[in-house]
């Protein structure tokens, strides 16, 4: 299975509907959310992150893949993982970083 669908099944299996809602809302409805709250959502993605620091290298497709998903949590998690490699970016990967920014801000 590849790391998408992996935190993809997390993710859905810890779904609250009511919290979604809730969330959805105070974002002004601009996003769709599983309603996982932030403590709970970054220890179901600890372990993976730990695991991508290890590959020494960023997964830009991966990246990309979350990016796209319509639920809020994967662009969180985008940044969560930017964050926690922080140590393997370089100048060049900033138009990469931009394009995150520039979209679903």
């Amino acid at each position: 299975m590849d790391k998408y669908t992996e935190i993809r099944k997390r993710f859905e299996k810890n779904a609250d509907q009511e919290n979604a809602v809730k969330m959805a809302k105070y974002m002004k409805n601009h996003f769709i959310f599983y309603g996982i709250p932030t403590p709970k959502r970054k220890k179901l993605y600890g372990d993976f992150l730990k695991g991508e620091g290890k590959n020494k290298t960023i997964d830009w497709g991966f990246l990309d893949q979350c990016y796209e998903d319509e639920h809020r949590e994967f662009q969180y998690l985008v940044a969560d993982y930017l964050s926690a490699l922080n140590s393997l970016l370089a100048f060049e990967d900033i138009p990469a970083i931009r394009k995150f920014i520039d979209r679903k801000q």
